[in-house]
């Protein structure tokens, strides 16, 4: 007999999981900022002055108290000199208490579940008239 975990009790109804894909969305996204942050050795300081907009607006964006946009998290991802491209996936293939794997391959990074098809990724944007 298998025990019902909270994440199957939260996404067996149709709100439930409408929420759960949302604050697992939100997750995804900020993580992945921070992420190449952190790789890209950029501060929420520098981030705030590439956006022009304040560290505060920057700690809310990644702490999930504001609402990203499509079009916020394309500024956020150009400043950090990065695209981003989105696949779907099925539904049910999103929902497990599975640990996210991080993929690495020359310039990009895709994350995902080892079982899923799902996946975001980030890839660097190299302009040839920056690199000369």
């Amino acid at each position: 007999m298998t025990r019902e975990t909270e994440l199957d009790k939260l996404t067996r109804t149709k709100q439930g999981m409408r929420l759960y894909q949302q604050e697992r969305a939100i997750l995804d996204v900020t993580e992945l900022i921070c992420q190449l942050m952190d790789e890209e050795h950029v501060t929420r300081s520098v981030l705030a002055g590439r956006l022009g907009r304040s560290k505060g607006y920057v700690t809310q964006l990644l702490d999930g108290r504001a609402n990203m946009t499509v079009r916020t998290i394309s500024d956020v991802f150009v400043a950090l000199g990065r695209a981003l491209h989105f696949q779907d996936g099925a539904l049910s293939r999103t929902v497990s208490a599975e640990p996210w794997m991080t993929i690495r391959f020359d310039q990009t990074i895709a994350r995902a579940r080892p079982w899923a098809e799902v996946k975001v990724q980030a890839t660097k944007t190299v302009h040839s008239r920056l690199a000369s």
